[in-house]
Parts: structure tokens; C-alpha cells; sequence
């Protein structure tokens, strides 16, 4: 992180000043992992959040999409394994008794309450199991509970994504943390994913939403496994103005250094979960310029990363970029095919919309990488950017073709 102003350091959502997080077992999974995440302000704290455009969201989205309205929270209650999507009335009254459990624990006010879930669509929550979980979950609450609530928001996950920085900020060690999961279902809006992200900085919710809106949109919004998008996507964040017990208001400067902060956050968790993609053997990077405007550059990027042809190609090893030209074409974006060039890794493959002679060995041998840049100049403008996908195995079709937890 050379040439920024803020570090990386360890503690995740509990780095921050004020934020204790725990995590248990109540036997949602069934086979004795955790289940069950929460994470507390122990001081007041303004909240914004983006959630998943999918038509059919889950219940505990439709909670919190209202609760965000409030722009204030003090806690987050996760649970994983089992979505309490599609659930009707029950799974609506389940959600809101999952944030009604938490205030009366925690002694907060109506409304305090976040609410996420994660796990497999249509099966009602085990309520008593859950209501246990909650109380055990508040017992235990501490500052260093971050990694446990990391590893109780996964499902497919093969490891807990967690993330934190500290910067100066008026004189004062400021610091923002995060937790994320999702390794499959990824698409934008969004993907299967849950994230929360803490901050001890004051913050106005009107910003810190506008703020993480575009972060959103920079990072979970650029990333696609297998172009399925989620009933569930959740991204929170709460800022409990810890670090400034007298208040304080960021100047442009420091508003600045805050954002930059958070978009590398929100950046490094979106590239960990492709990373993580279910069954993936590599990780391919799409970067269009030359396009019209930066609206159609993410059209054609889109396009590529979501295309299981070129997916399937990355994960063979197959040199076969017509697939590629293909999946832009595909975009709904006006092309011209003498304009484009196309490289694969460091190789010019494509040259004015004809083939540009590359050796087809050394392609093959860039293929054998672990990560992939696949690059085109549409030539039409200075509109640019960029997708992050895996390529497509077996694994992955025999880790969806069974049921999963």
C-alpha cells in the first residue's frame, strides 16, 4: 500500500474503536459450524446499506432495506445456512424477531437492529434455535470476536474474508474494518455475498451512504463467478464516531483520504471473493478502453465475464479468443470490428478486428496461470473499465449439482 496515506492492520470489523462481534453455533447448519454472526456498537452509530435488485429479495432485506431508512443501528445479526428467502409472511416475521431477540438482549430501542441471512432459498428458520444462538451470541460479545463473526457468516466460503486500515484523521488513529462472504451465486447488482463494514470516523449517513454507494458500484458491482445474482446481497456499514469523543466533521482533504480508504476496502474483498469462487482454478481480469463512455465499457466487460463459453475456455486452457470477440459483440454495445484489438495476458491476438498471428504456444503457456488479464481496445472513445470473474470447472458444477449448506 506504498504511496497511500493508511495501513492495513489486523481486527477486521472489530478494529475500529467501540465495535465487539461474536459468533456461535445453534444448529442451523446442522454439522456444528458457526451460524450465527453479530456485531454491536457500543455507542450509537449512523448506517447505510445496499442490497441486492433482485425481484424476489429475501426477507431479512426487505427488514433492514427499511431499517437502513433510518439511517441509524447499533447491531448486525447474521445468520448462514439458510437464506429465509422466499419464506412469505413467516419468514418476515422471522427476520424482525431475529432484531427483536437482539434489542431485548442487548436492552436497545426498537429499530436498532440489522438483520442479514445467507444459506439455501425456501426453508423457514429454526427460531428457537436462533433465539438460543442470539443469546449466547450476546454473552459472548468482545473485541476480538471479528474472526469468529467471519467464519459465521460463510457458506461455500474456503476461508474468512476480513479486512481493516487505520489512517490520521485531525490528529487522531482513525480505522475502518470489514467482513465479507460469498464464493458463488456472484453477479451485480451485487452477488451472494454479505458484507459489513465498521468505521470509527463521524460521518454524516447522507455521505457515508452516497460514499458507499459508489464503492459498491467500483468493486461488488465489478465482479461476476457465474453470472447468478442473489435474493439475499447485503452490504452494510456503520460509523460510530468513536474516534472523536469531542466530534468531528472531515474537511474535503480528509473526506478524501476516507473514501480512497474505503474503495481499496471494498476493491480487496470484491477481488478475495472471485478468488474464492466456487471451484475456480483461475482468476481472469477484463479490462475494455477505447469504449464510448465508461457505461459501455462496463457493457462489454460484463458481457465477457459472464460468457461460459470464455469461461470454460480459461478453465481448458484453450487459446480460443473468438470467444471472447463473441461475448462483446453479444454486449448490446455498437461495435466497430475494425477498431478493436484484443490481447490475452501480454499477447495481441486480435489486431483491427483480424487475427494478429500470435503464437498460439505462448498463449497456451499464459493460460496455465493462476491469473489472466484479457484486454480490449474498442478504439471508439476514452470510456474504460474493468471485470473481475473466475473461469468455470467440473468443481463447480459438482459442488451446485448437490445440495449445499
Amino acid at each position: 500500500m506504498q504511496g497511500v496515506n493508511f495501513e492495513r492492520i489486523l481486527g477486521g470489523v472489530c478494529a475500529p474503536e467501540g465495535f465487539l462481534a461474536s459468533a456461535v453455533s445453534c444448529g442451523i447448519k446442522g454439522n456444528g459450524e458457526l451460524d450465527l454472526a453479530l456485531l454491536y456498537s457500543e455507542l450509537p452509530a449512523v448506517a447505510a446499506g445496499v442490497f441486492t435488485t433482485n425481484e424476489l429479495e429475501a426477507a431479512p432485506v426487505t427488514y433492514s432495506r427499511k431499517g437502513i431508512a433510518e439511517k441509524a443501528a447499533r447491531a448486525v445479526v447474521i445468520n448462514s445456512g439458510n437464506a429465509n428467502s422466499m419464506t412469505g409472511k413467516r419468514g418476515l416475521a422471522d427476520a424482525e424477531a431475529m432484531a427483536t431477540a437482539v434489542e431485548k438482549d442487548l436492552s436497545l430501542s426498537s429499530g436498532q437492529v440489522l438483520v442479514a441471512s445467507t444459506g439455501p432459498i425456501g426453508e423457514y428458520l429454526p427460531m428457537e434455535k436462533v433465539a438460543n444462538g442470539i443469546k449466547q451470541a450476546v454473552a459472548e460479545l468482545s473485541p476480538g470476536g471479528n474472526t469468529d463473526a467471519s467464519k459465521g457468516i460463510m457458506t461455500t466460503d474456503t476461508y474468512p474474508k476480513e479486512l481493516a486500515v487505520e489512517m490520521e484523521i485531525a490528529g487522531n488513529v482513525v480505522r475502518m474494518g470489514a467482513m465479507a462472504k460469498g464464493a458463488g451465486m456472484i453477479h451485480p447488482d451485487l452477488a451472494t455475498m454479505i458484507v459489513v463494514i465498521t468505521t470509527d470516523v463521524e460521518l454524516d449517513a447522507d455521505v457515508m451512504q452516497d460514499w458507499l454507494s459508489k464503492a459498491v458500484e467500483w468493486s461488488f458491482n465489478r465482479i461476476s463467478v457465474d453470472g447468478d445474482q442473489s435474493t439475499n446481497d447485503t452490504v452494510l456499514m456503520l460509523a460510530n464516531g468513536a474516534a472523536f469523543p469531542e466530534g468531528h466533521s472531515l474537511n474535503g482533504e480528509e473526506g478524501e483520504l476516507f473514501f480512497k480508504a474505503l474503495c481499496w476496502l471494498t476493491a480487496n474483498l470484491a477481488m478475495a471473493l472471485v478468488k474464492d469462487g466456487e471451484g475456480a482454478t483461475k482468476f481472469l481480469r477484463i479490462v475494455v478502453n477505447g469504449a464510448r463512455d465508461d457505461e459501455e465499457a462496463v457493457q462489454v466487460a460484463r458481457s465477457i465475464a459472464n460468457s461460459n463459453l470464455v469461461k470454460c475456455s480459461f478453465y481448458g486452457g484453450i487459446p480460443n479468443w473468438g470467444r471472447i470477440a463473441s461475448a462483446a459483440g453479444s454486449a448490446g454495445v455498437t461495435l466497430e470490428r475494425g477498431k478493436i484489438d484484443i490481447f490475452i495476458g501480454e499477447s495481441l491476438v486480435v489486431s483491427g478486428g483480424e487475427p494478429a498471428g500470435a503464437d498460439t504456444r505462448d498463449i497456451e503457456k499464459l493460460l496455465k496461470r493462476e491469473e489472466v488479464e484479457i484486454t480490449l481496445d474498442l478504439g471508439l472513445g476514452s470510456g474504460s473499465a474493468y471485470f473481475l470473474t473466475t473461469d468455470l470447472s467440473t468443481d463447480y458444477v459438482k459442488m451446485n449439482a448437490s445440495e449445499i449448506t
